[in-house]
């Protein structure tokens, strides 16, 4: 039963292709098969047969051929067609079978008069994102059918139409193209194409007319691809924001505003420093506004605001103390005494100064100056002994005796026996000693112990009297308490003396004792007492009254010189006789005066005459003075005695004499002195002998030998005979005495007797050879004469006056000439008189001021010990003070390489001071403070590396060499890209050599090395393909159309094109253009995707698709592939089976795409043909066949499996046709 059903469907199958068939078996071919004829053009084609038949021929309304037998090729010719719808048709009636036909499908074709474009309802510019018709008319064409209008958006296809009128006369068509505008749009040329796809037989190519392109306008709204943060220079406007940094697009061209912490700003604003931060950037159109945000950073010129003064600790790093304002930040440079020097260091204490700070950025420059006090405990560099005057206080410690470094300045205390003074406390006499001077601060203290002598004005503190005894030495008998020691000088009677001395008796007197040094001077008087065994240097005889003792024997007869005062005691007749006892008339005799004192005694001999007026009855001889008259006869000469009183008259050379005439020194002789009274009378005789007192009459002055006698030089006239009494300096002197040297003077000599005195003065001048007392070392200054030499330095004596001279190496020397410093040495003084000459040695020290006579430069080598170069030749000997930089220093030190520089030396002496200026170069190793990484520019030699990049000292000046990579490098040989590396600069003197290590990077302009072409997946991060070999790390610009673009990006499908890479450092930029490719999935193109056409229409579905790598395409029809290769897909004669939607599938390795198409089709009213009805009963027949052997099927399930299929599937055919 199977097979039968089998064999059935085999043969209505086959019935079925039959009945399709026919009329396609018609003995007769075309040439061409088709006829394509442009309007009133000629046509011409072949119909031939290979069977016999009974006549052929053309059908047709134009240019039929009548039938004919005996031809088996006919031709239909017209030679201007004008018929539009002309069907001719070619006939035979073949021998064998029925007649048959085949009709020649003609088309009659016209161009198109115009093609044009415009928008529907709109004018103006587009509005991106809005939907706008564009209309495309094309002017009578024929037929449509062929037509396809196609749309182009510059050069890129959108879309296509075709039509489905079978109407074969010329039409207007109007085709419309929906858009949507976007940005990329604008400026876009739309234009449309109308071409007649005549097919191959049509002409070729296909005609085609284009309409003038329609340039649109598309306002969009703006879009800022990227802003990029900006560093502009202050007084920039935000209008100078450079437009490689941004990238605005917008239609109209957007309006740009600025908003800076939400509140807006004008763009035309001047930036200041301050106006650094996030910044919005508007751009606004019409149709919308967007903003995006920046830092902007404004930068500046560095300004530098720093103080005046700073402070850092000693040997704490001390970092820059004022950073300037600036952007970018600035480089710092820091200069002392002109020289550039580490800006972070650690100070010595000796590093205080006047720096500058240079800060600078590629903007400007600023300098700052300011003083940096080194804060450091103090260093008391040196402390001498001082000897300040008493009433000085410490606090007047000179700054030249001392040196104190300390910062904070120290606080200066001091202690003495281990105990604190105050500063402030006057120094007395008594504070001498070891003291200690310490300069504290916050940091530390130290100290210096140095001699204070305190020096003070002498004070002689000398008694009223002092004892000596004779010829025994004298020595200054107080000293005075004075620093420095006082120098004495002694003087009596206002001359000077020496002071040590052996003395005489009579040097007893009245002494004035100067003491006297830099400070003062003191004066003390005291007397000297001589102490000297008694001398008794005369004793007179006496004649005393009885009645009268010893005692009262007459100061005036006797002169006892004695220290201690001598006792006097008396011997009579070799026995003691008491002084006091009256003498009487009988003690009258030889007498022995005695002076005893502790240290000798001595006595005198003299007659004592004890006398007594005879008992009334005697008259004595009477001396009265001259003037006197006898009535003055004293009582006590003569006795008278009588009741009543005598009267008494007188007699001279016997004549009466009155007693009252005054006497004169004539009237002497011999006198009766008579008494008389009533009873008797009685006489006496008695010598009267008229005195007078003495009258000197002496010269003024006296020459006398020394140690010849000298005797009274005048007399005086006077009676009694005068005593004579020679005084100087008011002290009684033996008047016949042997004088020394020193005893001339002024004299007084007074003559005396009991009636008066006579004074007389006169000079005695003892003549005598000279004496040189003493003479003393004499330090005169230069320029001084010998006859300057002091008086208190030497003491000459001599009558004449001696005369002065000078010896000195042997030789006279005018005392007149002024000394030089070649003069010093021992001379001999020598005074000349008549008498003799004596001379004394003393030793002259010329003095004179300090002269210095140093080098302009010396030279030492760091911390050896540097003693003073140069010494001054001056006396007394200079004290030296160094200087540098105004302050006062060690001589004697250790330097320290930076020591170098200019120093003052003074020398000072009592006398002046000499100044010499001169340079010390310390000789030093060299060093390297330091060496900064470098950046040169390519073709730059190492000769060339900065000064303010490293710092190299050294003295000799060192020489430079380098080193890299362990290699001697040649500094002239310029540097290329490939030198850069760790280089070793090396210092090298005749001291020693020392290196420092630095990066030095070689810096070059950019150069790019790109390919011409790259790939890059669509929206996938684009980055810089090709990466330049710059130095400092260049700046990229990308370029696409003259625009800047985001030079990493996502690209989109159609952002391949023609880029330009720029790339910038500051030593150049470097171009290169390539292409970038997309590779992205496939991309569809607008078309028309649905299709409503009759029945028997033939239908082109285009695929417009675009992809990197070029996609395959293939066409699906009801989930079956029905073409592949080919972007068009023709249906051909399409009937109610052709319809359904149509898959339009794009692939490459990156992605597949689809887009469908629908298509309609409409059946066509008329009757169907006899075969078509066949066909359906066919069919019908089959299904009631398959019905039936379904059911058999299943009734027969349980005995066995059977496959029922059709051993071959309809296929489509090559043309895509079914």
């Amino acid at each position: 039963m199977a097979c039968f059903t089998m064999l059935l469907l085999q043969l209505l199958i086959s019935l079925l292709l039959i009945s399709l068939s026919h009329g396609d078996h018609c003995p007769l071919q075309l040439d061409p098969q088709r006829a394509v004829v442009r309007y009133g053009g000629s046509v011409e084609v072949t119909c031939n047969t290979s069977v016999a038949h009974k006549g052929m021929g053309w059908e047709a309304s134009e240019g039929g051929v009548p039938m004919t037998k005996k031809q088996n090729l006919i031709t239909w010719r017209v030679s201007e067609l004008t018929e539009w719808d002309i069907k001719p048709f070619c006939y035979i009636n073949p021998n064998k079978g029925a007649q048959c036909l085949i009709e020649l499908p003609v088309t009659v074709y016209k161009t198109p008069d115009s093609v044009s474009i415009s928008t529907v309802n709109h004018r103006g510019p587009m509005i991106e994102g809005q939907q706008y018709e564009l209309q495309c008319d094309v002017h009578d064409v024929a037929p449509v059918q062929y037509l396809t209008v196609k749309w182009y958006k510059n050069q890129t296809r959108l879309n296509q139409t075709t039509f489905s009128d079978t109407d074969k006369t010329p039409e207007n068509k109007t085709v419309t193209l929906l858009i949507r505008p976007d940005r990329d749009d604008n400026r876009a040329q739309y234009w449309c194409e109308a071409e007649l796809d005549l097919g191959a037989e049509g002409p070729q190519p296909s005609p085609k007319y284009s309409s003038k392109p329609l340039s649109i306008t598309v306002y969009y709204a703006p879009i800022i691809q990227f802003c990029r943060d900006w560093s502009p220079l202050t007084g920039t406007s935000l209008d100078s924001y450079p437009l490689n940094l941004y990238s605005v697009e917008g239609n109209p061209h957007p309006d740009i505003s600025w908003r800076h912490k939400s509140s807006p700003v004008r763009s035309s604003m001047p930036l200041t420093r301050y106006d650094s931060g996030l910044y919005e950037i508007i751009a606004r159109n019409d149709l919308n506004n967007v903003s995006c945000f920046m830092n902007i950073i404004v930068e500046y010129p560095p300004e530098l605001n720093c103080n005046k003064s700073y402070e850092v600790k000693e040997k704490t790093p001390f970092k820059l103390p004022c950073k300037a304002d600036g952007l970018p930040k600035p480089e710092y440079f820091l200069y002392k005494n002109g020289k550039i020097i580490q800006h972070d260091f650690y100070p010595n204490w000796n590093d205080s100064g006047l720096y500058q700070l240079t800060a600078h950025n590629q903007h400007g420059t600023s300098n700052s100056t300011f003083t940096i006090k080194i804060l450091h405990a103090p260093i008391i560099q040196f402390c001498r002994d001082w000897s300040p005057l008493t009433g000085t206080s410490l606090d007047s410690y000179p700054l030249n005796l001392y040196s104190v470094e300390g910062n904070p300045h120290p606080d200066i205390s001091w202690r003495h026996k281990s105990s604190p003074v105050s500063s402030s406390m006057l120094l007395t006499r008594y504070d001498s000693g070891l003291y200690e001077i310490i300069a504290r601060n916050d940091l530390n203290n130290v100290s210096c112990f140095m001699n204070i002598i305190v020096k003070y004005p002498p004070e002689l503190n000398c008694n009223k009297s002092y004892e000596v005894k004779e010829k025994t030495l004298f020595k200054l008998p107080c000293i005075a308490d004075g620093l420095p020691k006082p120098e004495y000088f002694l003087y009596k009677n206002g001359k000077i003396i020496q002071h040590d001395f052996y003395p005489n008796w009579n040097d007893s007197g009245l002494y004035q004792l100067t003491a006297h040094n830099q400070h003062g001077t003191s004066n003390s008087t005291f007397t000297i007492k001589i102490l000297h065994a008694p001398i008794i240097q005369f004793c007179r005889d006496w004649s005393p009254l009885t009645g009268t003792s010893l005692d009262s024997y007459p100061l005036n007869l006797y002169s006892v010189e004695g220290n201690p005062r001598p006792d006097i005691s008396w011997r009579h007749k070799s026995s003691p006789v008491r002084s006091s006892m009256p003498l009487t008339r009988y003690d009258s005799g030889l007498y022995e005066i005695i002076a005893r004192n502790d240290l000798n005694n001595v006595s005198c001999f003299m007659n004592i005459t004890v006398e007594y007026a005879p008992i009334i009855q005697f008259c004595r001889d009477w001396s009265p003075l001259t003037g006197t008259s006898l009535d003055s006869y004293p009582l006590n000469l003569y006795s008278v005695e009588g009741n009543p009183r005598p009267d008494i008259s007188w007699r001279h050379k016997s004549s009466p004499v009155r007693s009252s005439m005054p006497l004169t020194r004539h009237d002497s002789g011999l006198y009766e002195i008579i008494a008389r009274n009533d009873l008797n009378n009685v006489s006496c005789f008695m010598n009267i002998t008229v005195e007078h007192p003495p009258e000197l009459n002496c010269n003024k002055s006296y020459e006398v030998k020394e140690k010849t006698p000298f005797k009274l030089p005048c007399l005086a006239d006077g009676l009694p005979k005068p005593e004579y009494f020679l005084y100087k300096n008011g002290k009684i002197i033996q008047h016949d005495f042997y004088p020394n040297w020193n005893d001339s003077g002024l004299y007084q000599l007074t003559a005396h007797n009991q009636h008066g005195t006579s004074n007389s003065t006169f000079t005695i001048k003892i003549l005598h050879a000279p004496i040189i007392q003493f003479c003393r070392d004499w330090s005169p200054l230069t320029g001084t004469s010998l006859d300057s030499y002091p008086l208190n330095v030497y003491s000459v004596e001599g009558n004449p006056h001696p005369d002065i001279s000078w010896r000195h190496k042997s030789s006279p020397v005018r005392s007149s000439m002024l000394l030089t410093r070649y003069d010093s040495g021992l001379y001999e003084i020598i005074a000349r008189n008549d008498l003799n000459n004596v001379s004394c040695f003393m030793n002259i020290t010329v003095e004179y001021p300090p002269e210095l006579n140093c080098n302009k430069s010396y030279e030492v080598k760091e911390k050896t010990l540097f003693k003073l170069p140069c010494i001054a030749d001056g006396l007394p000997k200079p004290e030296y003070f160094l200087y540098k930089n105004g302050k006062i220093i060690q001589h004697d030190f250790y330097p320290n390489w930076n020591d170098s520089g200019l120093y003052q030396l003074t020398a000072h002496n009592q006398h002046g001071t000499s100044n010499s200026t001169f340079t010390i170069k310390i000789l030093l190793a060299p060093i390297i403070q330091f060496c900064r990484d470098w950046s040169p520019l390519t073709g730059t030699s190492l000769d060339s590396y900065p000064l303010n990049v490293y710092s190299v000292e050294g003295n000799p000046r060192p020489d430079i060499s380098w080193r890299h990579k362990s290699s001697p490098v040649r500094s002239s040989m310029p540097l290329t890209r490939y030198d850069s590396g760790r280089y070793e600069i090396i210092a090298r003197n005749d001291l020693n050599n020392v290196s420092c290590f630095m990066n030095i990077i070689v810096e070059y302009p950019p150069e790019l090395n790109c390919n011409k072409s790259y790939e890059v997946r669509n929206k996938t991060l684009f980055k810089l393909p090709c990466i330049v070999d710059g130095l400092p790390k260049p700046e990229y610009f990308l370029y696409k159309n003259g625009k800047i673009i985001q030079h990493d990006f996502y690209p989109n499908w159609n952002d391949s094109g023609l880029y330009q890479l720029t790339a910038h450092n500051q030593h150049g930029t470097s171009n290169s253009t390539f292409t970038i490719k997309i590779l992205h999935a496939p991309v569809f193109y607008d078309s028309q995707e649905k299709f409503v056409m009759e029945e028997g229409s033939n239908i082109t579905l285009e695929c417009n698709t675009t992809g990197n790598p070029e996609p395959e395409v293939w066409w699906s029809f009801k989930n079956r592939n029905i073409s592949t290769g080919g972007r068009h897909f023709n249906i051909e004669r399409a009937t109610s089976t052709s319809a359904g939607v149509y898959t339009c599938s794009a692939t490459n390795k990156f992605g597949r795409n689809d887009k469908t198409f629908i298509v309609e089709i409409k059946a066509l009213d008329y009757v169907f043909p006899n075969y078509i009805l066949i066909v359906v009963v066919v069919f019908a027949l089959l299904a009631v066949i398959i019905i039936l052997v379904v059911v058999i099927w299943r009734r027969r399930k349980s005995s066995g499996h059977y496959e029922i299929g059709l051993r071959s599937e309809m296929q489509p055919l090559s043309n895509g046709s079914l």
